[in-house]
């Protein structure tokens, strides 16, 4: 038995969410693809796939579950069977005996509070729940209304529903216009929900206008990695890559916080030049944060070639040749 047919088998709908580099839906197929080993999962994380499942039942409306789940897969990235089993076979003995103390289901996980507050205003809009009383608040401070240093009493949740509400309420209009104003803490939240959003090409001019502003101070590597995070995900493919470049060349970018946010946000944009502005920066972090990051950036479809190919490159530093040949030796440790 899959997860997909244990909660359809009760009648309930459900929908199913990575949780791994960004939260995003997962097709319902897809999903069914996944768990019956026909389809390699898309976006690893750290050999895992992180997955948020919300069921409901028509029948029932008000009332909804959330599983959280780690969940191993192999080589290939393709789930291994084992562990989702014995999830499953611990919520069948919880069905069977429901006033027994059966403690926590093997690969369940907490997310941490950033990705709760978004995933629940995920669930809010899938399930066309009202948004919570934060979302007016949060409204009501990025409008400018309360005064931009009057932050303090915001909480995720409201603005984690404005994120998640782009597309309502003229949301991402006020969020463009705010974007410049808000301090810096508030900011940066504000973009790490940005990450599993799409902004659009006005949102998308706002940050890179903020973004430059920032780096003509003195940036942050929290700063830098924030901004990659929040348009890793634009619709204004040309511009956010553009971005990339520029953040790249950045004494601040060979901060491991800066170089873990591009490789595991932006990872769609890591080829060709890009790519190797990124090996450079990698390389002058130490030769573990290099091995770490690009051994996970390999896990992801088509980027092991992207990769090897930008190793030939004989444009290259000391730095980064020296790099790559301990990650070739480590690497055929590994086989032997």
């Amino acid at each position: 038995m899959s997860i997909s047919q244990f909660i359809t088998s009760s009648g309930a709908q459900m929908r199913v969410f990575d949780l791994g580099r960004r939260i995003a839906k997962i097709g319902r197929r897809d999903f069914e693809a996944i768990e019956n080993l026909a389809k390699p999962y898309p976006t690893p994380y750290l050999r895992h796939a992180w997955v948020g499942v919300l069921s409901w039942n028509p029948d029932k409306p008000g009332q909804h579950n959330i599983w959280f789940l780690k969940l191993p897969l192999d080589e290939q990235n393709i789930l291994l069977p084992g562990p989702r089993d014995e999830f499953l076979q611990h919520w069948l003995r919880v069905v069977q005996a429901p006033d027994k103390e059966h403690g926590d289901a093997p690969c369940s996980y907490k997310p941490d509070g950033n990705r709760m507050a978004y995933f629940h205003a995920l669930a809010l809009k899938t399930l066309k729940q009202p948004e919570t009383q934060f979302y007016a608040t949060a409204r009501a401070y990025l409008s400018g209304d309360t005064g931009w240093d009057n932050w303090q009493q915001l909480g995720l949740q409201g603005l984690a529903e404005v994120v998640a509400r782009l597309d309502e309420n003229n949301n991402s209009a006020l969020l463009a216009n705010a974007i410049g104003h808000i301090p810096t803490v508030p900011r940066n939240v504000l973009l790490g929900f940005l990450e599993s959003a799409e902004p659009d090409s006005r949102l998308t001019l706002a940050l890179a206008d903020t973004l430059a502003k920032v780096m003509a101070e003195v940036p942050t590597a929290v700063d830098l990695a924030a901004f990659c995070r929040a348009l890793s995900n634009s619709v204004s493919l040309d511009q956010r890559r553009q971005i990339l470049q520029l953040v790249l060349q950045h004494p601040v970018a060979s901060e491991p916080e800066v170089l873990s946010a591009v490789g595991s946000r932006c990872w769609r944009d890591l080829e060709g030049a890009t790519l190797h502005l990124y090996l450079e920066q990698l390389a002058k972090a130490g030769q573990e944060t290099f091995i770490a990051l690009v051994g996970d950036l390999m896990t992801l479809p088509g980027k092991r070639q992207h990769i090897l190919d930008a190793f030939r490159q004989p444009e290259r530093s000391e730095e980064l040749s020296t790099a790559i040949g301990v990650l070739m030796a480590a690497a055929r440790g590994g086989l032997q």
